[in-house]
């Protein structure tokens, strides 16, 4: 059903059209339409899962450091990845 919304919204079909095409086919609501909203947050998550740079989807839990101490490779490795992204607001300067 996802694949179907997905392709029908590159073809340019407003959301609400896809919502009316398509039925749920287990649950409570089964042989119903889903909501607009519903369709709206699942084509957001497919979006996000189909942009996987190999990040972690949550934040991982980090020490705070004493001054003095040495980093490790994995945070030497996200500090020049952070430092090499352009700034967003870089063309405004």
């Amino acid at each position: 059903m996802l694949a179907f919304a997905v392709a029908r919204k590159d073809k340019g079909v407003p959301v609400p059209g896809i919502a009316k095409k398509l039925t749920l086919k287990t649950g409570k609501d089964a042989g119903k339409s889903p909501s607009v909203a519903s369709l709206y947050r699942a084509l957001a998550e497919a979006g996000a899962a189909a942009v996987d740079d190999g990040l972690p989807l949550r934040p991982m839990p980090v020490r705070i450091r004493r001054p003095g101490e040495a980093l490790t490779a994995e945070e030497i490795g996200l500090r020049n990845r952070l430092q090499a992204r352009p700034h967003p607001n870089a063309e405004l300067w």
